[in-house]
């Protein structure tokens, strides 16, 4: 993929992905949602699948990126997350370090330099590149 990523776009189907989490009270400031775009220029999103046992809810990201390799679609060019923890929905969503690995790890394997667009809910993002996130990675190459 060698065009201008639309940022804008993969945000915007982020924060539709909020509609979709599972399992969680729907009310919940806990609930967020990510969006994928791959080489192909296909964008996955999904929202986080909450677990009654909290150690077994899949987060946002991580559905995102099973949702395009389901696809057999994993050369993630970009990824988003947005989530509603700040009521006036101006923080920016980060990921966790669980997500920060399996994006690092997605990158690592495909050779892609993955952009980690962090976005609020009114629109607004601050994009870094994985390996701004992820400065001591596990594996190292």
């Amino acid at each position: 993929m060698n065009q201008e990523i639309d940022f804008e776009k993969l945000v915007k189907e982020a924060i539709k992905a909020l509609d979709s989490s599972y399992g969680g009270d729907p009310n919940s400031k806990y609930i967020f949602a990510s969006a994928v775009l791959t080489d192909k220029g296909n964008i996955y999103s999904a929202s986080n699948y909450v677990s009654d046992t909290a150690s077994l809810t899949l987060h946002a990201e991580q559905a995102a990126l099973a949702h395009a390799a389901a696809h057999k679609d994993t050369k993630i060019v970009a990824i988003a997350m947005v989530g509603k923890e700040d009521p006036n929905g101006e923080e920016f969503c980060h990921p966790c370090g669980i997500c920060k690995q399996l994006i690092w790890e997605n990158s690592m394997k495909s050779g892609i330099s993955i952009k980690v667009v962090m976005a609020n809910l009114k629109g607004k993002y601050i994009v870094k590149d994985i390996k701004e996130l992820v400065p001591y990675p596990w594996p190292n190459i």
